[in-house]
């Protein structure tokens, strides 16, 4: 459902942004709106389109982790202070309308019409908080807060598109966002029917669970309200997970509504060395790529003319020459910033220095008594402090409360506060926070919102109120810190558990010890929403104040603080911290092996995953293993041989249990089987990357073995799946395989946490693929790839999107144009993921199709290009090198002479299969060295190539009796080839036709143009058929044409 407004909401709908967001300067002291200039453009004067505005402002220089609000202020200046004459009326800052920003209105209107006109993405930075995630987080809790007042129809949307997306639970969205969990219904899951799974590493796939869930998010939202304008002010305040947030937006290349994101920013305060101008740096650079356009406007300070054009609509006087004056003298003392002018003004007001006349309506002053009285305005700053001081005491006092509390706090926390601190600032009795925050509200300094949350109108306005008093002690924020944490109630302390603990942070100037567990319980927060950067700021302070004696009194708390240390640096690519951090813990003589396992964990993961030493991370695997009673092999130099009776033995074992003990199978909860767990799936993988298959085996057998004996973790059904796929390897029992691949998926379904994406993934590439027809790719891909993101499984997400853009894409002979223009679909998100392995095998595959497809290559059968180069450095990754034969062998068949192809087939035999076994892409690549072979036999009736040609054969012959349609038909067309060589023409002929008859129905475009082709050269060769031959020949080019493969058809029209 699309959400619509009534004409009549239409003409008074707001449009993009306050028109404060226009109004930001470069000068420091800009920033938030004033009721002058709070008008906002409507609908009927830009678009009738339904958008949904969201104003996002947080940061202070106390505590920049806050929550923000958007709130709308009055247009008319209510006043500050309480003494301003009562016959005196506000002044009207709404009647100025928007001032000097002509150019910037007309940026913004242009890029709003470019949405509606079909474009997709803009982003607009406007130069002129940081509890993570705070910024977005909140201007999607208003979004939630609009489709919760829009009625059920409007939520059942929602959390459909959100639950087909990403499961059940939106996991950490509604941690995020509170006001989704609101509309979600979010229900615990049922453990009686689906097991739990704990996992050893949690801080694994965070990142992009969390990528995917805003993206699942935004999708859906710029869906319901289109187009989507979201505003971000204060970006130059905006932690490195807001921008990450913001990238994740602007870079989703699978959202195809229109979206628009405002950014406003303070020019002075972003310099080269800041996070936000990096990641300007990044968007501009990625604009093309990513498709989305972006508009820098720089906002300038008021000129003299402007001002006075303020002046002459909220002043309006007969004098011309006083509007002027006035203008002018506001311009030597604010320097045109807008904030400054608005609140000079009020100031002036407030003071009683303008005089209104009840009957002509107009107003007047003494512009040489101004000038003599304003000459100490030195700053908005110290202006505003001097306002403040003419408030009651009581109020002064809530303010330097509040101005610690951050941008903006609870009722509940200023109220504790207050009730502790108040008496000593003001050393009498105190008012109720419910008599003072209305004046405060009324005067424009602090602005409510929902759920009895208040935030200040400026950050000026709260760093004058933190200068309203010297006699704060410097430990009065740990005090104020220390009574929110321990008098707030648990739920109200993990509401603004950052906050809290940056107040005692900042006030802990004497270190004390205590706090260390206070820092470890942020950390966790933040990695649990995947906020890495302030989780490793946070550990890094619990570790400063940690002492000797707290590795006895509070071991736990130092060996957590450590751990998710040395974790959450790994994640941000900071190896040598990580390194210092286990290297401490390891060091210590006075651990248990047990308790320096999970830093062991992170060093492996380090090893292998970051620094790519997979040899050395076996290594240290198989140590660690060894140490806790997991010896994987007695005598090394023997151990292929105990892995292939170690694997015989568990597959018998495995295959004798009924299906009654797998169904009735329980997660194991022990916290040594879940890390022995974990480091024999480390061990397996770094085995099979370092080419030790022996160790591949043991790992992999022993990870059954352990699953059977404890119950299921983590990794039980990538376990079985690989049972299945060596079940092919070692035995070739192909029913093995399929039936260990079916429990693996029973566990799937059973149990929560365990690796989905991997399990489906290697499940259909090396195991189901050669049983099932290639057509149930597309579903097993889908299934794998949701799989993957939603648990931020990256790596089986890219090649699970691999298979199903260009493996199966290829091998079922889907046109090369539609295959390439996937191929540049996928692109941006794969070096958007960094990912090098998988952005390998994307360039090895795409430079193929373009040789292919390309009628300007002039040497289609060379592997080389403006895409991959054969000078890219596999790192000596057998995948990889395997694929490279792939793709040489392919464009050689389809672009040389059979002999030179066969020749090389020779030469190549069995090393594809030997360095990616089980991987599907054998069967093609076995095939088309078959054909080949079996063509260069029939041409020169050498023994050589007709032996390997019925070697494959044979192999096939075996594939066949499955479900496999594809190698059925395979096995048909080489058969009809080995009986030409047989001279049994009649024979060949009709297994030709059914060949061809098999592969028409499954309409694969490659093998219908192979198939005719060879099937025209038999009926000329054979049987003198030249026009029945002529005839297959022109069906060949045409297959061959539609299919792509433009330098195939230029060849076989040369033989016509």
């Amino acid at each position: 459902m699309r959400m619509e407004e009534s004409e009549d909401d239409k003409e008074e709908h707001e449009y993009l942004i306050d028109s404060d967001s226009v109004i930001h300067s470069a000068d420091e002291s800009s920033k938030k709106s004033t009721p002058w200039s709070n008008r906002s453009m409507t609908n009927s004067e830009i678009t009738t389109a339904t958008t949904v505005t969201v104003s996002v402002s947080a940061g202070t220089p106390v505590s920049r982790r806050s929550i923000s609000h958007s709130i709308r202020k009055s247009k008319s200046d209510t006043g500050r202070g309480f003494k301003t004459a009562s016959n005196v009326p506000p002044l009207d800052f709404g009647a100025a309308g928007l001032v000097g920003r002509d150019d910037e209105i007309d940026a913004l209107k242009s890029s709003h019409d470019r949405l509606v006109k079909g474009g997709k993405k803009e982003l607009i930075l406007v130069g002129g908080h940081n509890e993570p995630y705070s910024g977005v987080a909140e201007a999607f809790g208003i979004i939630c807060r609009t489709i919760k007042e829009a009625g059920p129809e409007a939520i059942a949307d929602l959390q459909h598109d959100l639950r087909k997306e990403l499961g059940d639970k939106p996991g950490m969205l509604v941690q995020l966002i509170p006001e989704l969990h609101e509309i979600m219904e979010v229900e615990t899951a049922d453990e009686t029917s689906v097991g739990s799974i704990d996992r050893a590493d949690e801080t694994e796939g965070g990142v992009d669970r969390l990528r995917f869930a805003f993206r699942v998010l935004t999708r859906v939202f710029s869906s319901l309200f289109s187009p989507l304008v979201l505003f971000l002010d204060d970006l130059q305040w905006a932690d490195v997970s807001s921008l990450q947030v913001l990238e994740y937006l602007i870079l989703d290349k699978e959202n195809e509504n229109p979206l628009m994101v405002i950014g406003s920013y303070r020019s002075e305060e972003v310099d080269e060395n800041s996070t936000l101008h990096n990641k300007m740096l990044g968007f501009r650079e990625k604009t093309d790529k990513f498709q989305f356009r972006m508009t820098e406007l720089t906002i300038e300070s008021f000129s003299s003319n402007d001002i006075e054009k303020v002046v002459t609509a909220v002043l309006p006087s007969f004098r011309a020459d006083h509007i002027i004056g006035l203008a002018s003298l506001c311009h030597q003392r604010t320097l045109g910033n807008p904030f400054f002018t608005i609140e000079f003004l009020r100031m002036l007001h407030f003071e009683g220095m303008l005089a209104f006349d009840h009957k002509t309506k107009t107003w007047s002053w003494n512009l040489s008594d101004i000038e003599k009285k304003t000459m100490s305005t030195a700053n908005v700053v110290v202006m505003l402090e001097q306002q403040m001081r003419k408030l009651p005491k009581q109020m002064q006092a809530l303010l330097q409360c509040a101005a610690y509390l951050g941008s903006s706090f609870s009722e509940a926390t200023i109220d504790l506060v207050w009730s502790v601190y108040g008496r000593r600032l003001v050393e009498e009795r105190i008012e109720l926070t419910s008599s003072l925050l209305p004046l405060i509200v009324a005067d424009s300094i602090f602005e409510k919102g929902e759920k009895q949350q208040y935030r200040w109108t400026h950050d000026k306005l709260q760093e004058a109120a933190l200068s309203l008093s010297d006699m704060r002690r410097s430990t009065f924020q740990l005090d104020i810190g220390k009574t929110l944490y321990y008098g707030l109630t648990q739920d109200q302390v993990e509401e603004d558990l950052f906050t809290i603990v940056d107040l005692i942070n900042n006030g802990n100037t004497l270190k004390l010890p205590e706090f260390a567990s206070v820092n470890l319980r942020a950390a966790e927060k933040a990695r649990e929403i995947a906020a890495f950067q302030a989780c490793r700021d946070y550990i890094a302070e619990g570790i400063s104040l940690l002492q000797e004696k707290d590795w006895i009194q509070n071991k736990s708390t130092a060996l957590s603080l450590y751990t998710i240390g040395a974790e959450a640096e790994l994640v941000l690519g900071n190896v040598d911290t990580a390194k210092r951090y286990w290297e401490t813990v390891l060091s210590r003589s006075d651990l248990s092996t047990l308790e320096m396992l999970p830093l062991q964990i992170v060093k492996a993961k380090a090893l292998g995953d970051v620094e790519l030493k997979s040899r050395e991370a076996l290594e240290y695997c198989l140590r660690l293993l060894n140490s806790h009673g997991y010896r994987l092999a007695m005598v090394r130099k023997l151990a292929y041989p105990q892995a292939v009776a170690s694997f015989i033995r568990t597959m018998k074992k495995a295959k004798a249990k009924p299906n009654s003990f797998y169904e009735s199978m329980v997660a194991s909860h022990d916290k040594k089987q879940k890390y022995m767990g974990y480091l024999l799936s480390k061990a397996a993988y770094n085995a099979y990357a370092a080419g030790d298959i022996a160790m591949y085996l043991l790992s992999t057998t022993r990870l059954v073995e352990l699953t059977m004996e404890t119950g299921a973790n983590e990794f039980s059904a990538t376990a079985f799946t690989f049972l299945g796929v060596l079940s092919i390897i070692v035995l070739k029992d192909y029913e093995a395989m399929e039936r260990f691949q079916n429990i693996a998926y029973g566990m799937l379904g059973k149990f929560r946490g365990m690796h989905n994406a991997e399990t489906v993934f290697v499940g259909s590439q090396m195991g189901l693929f050669w049983v099932k027809p290639l057509e149930i790719g597309p579903g097993m891909a889908e299934k794998a790839i949701l799989a993957g993101r939603r648990e931020g499984d990256l790596v089986y997400t890219l090649w699970s999107i691999m298979q199903d853009v260009v493996y199966v894409p290829y091998s079922t002979g889907r046109p090369i144009e539609s295959i390439l223009q996937g191929c540049s679909h996928i692109l941006a998100e794969f070096e958007e993921s960094k990912a090098g392995a998988q952005m390998l095998s994307h360039k090895i595959h795409h430079q193929m199709l373009v040789n292919l497809i390309d009628p300007s290559c002039e040497n289609p059968n060379v592997h080389i290009g403006k895409i991959y180069t054969n000078t890219e450095d596999h790192k000596g990754n057998l995948l990889h090198l395997g694929e490279t034969i792939v793709v040489e062998g392919e464009l050689a068949f389809w672009h040389e002479e059979y002999e030179v192809s066969a020749n090389r087939a020779l030469k190549v035999g069995e090393t594809h299969a030997k360095t990616s076994p089980a991987i599907y892409l054998n069967q093609i690549e076995s095939f088309h060295r078959a054909v080949a072979l079996y063509a260069a036999a029939i041409k020169t009736k050498k023994g050589k190539y007709k032996r390997a040609a019925n070697k494959i054969r044979k192999r096939m012959a075996t594939l066949a009796k499955y479900e496999n349609t594809t190698i059925q038909y395979y096995f048909m067309f080489l058969t009809a080839e080995h009986l030409t060589l047989q001279k049994k023409p009649k024979q060949a002929r009709l297994k030709y036709e059914q060949a061809l008859e098999a592969v028409g129905k499954l309409g694969h475009l490659h093998h219908l143009g192979l198939f005719n082709e060879h099937y025209s050269d038999f009926l000329r060769r054979e049987l003198s058929l030249q026009k029945e031959s002529r005839y297959r020949l022109e069906q060949a080019i045409g297959y061959y044409g539609e299919w792509g493969a433009v330098h195939k058809v230029k060849a076989l029209e040369s033989k016509l």
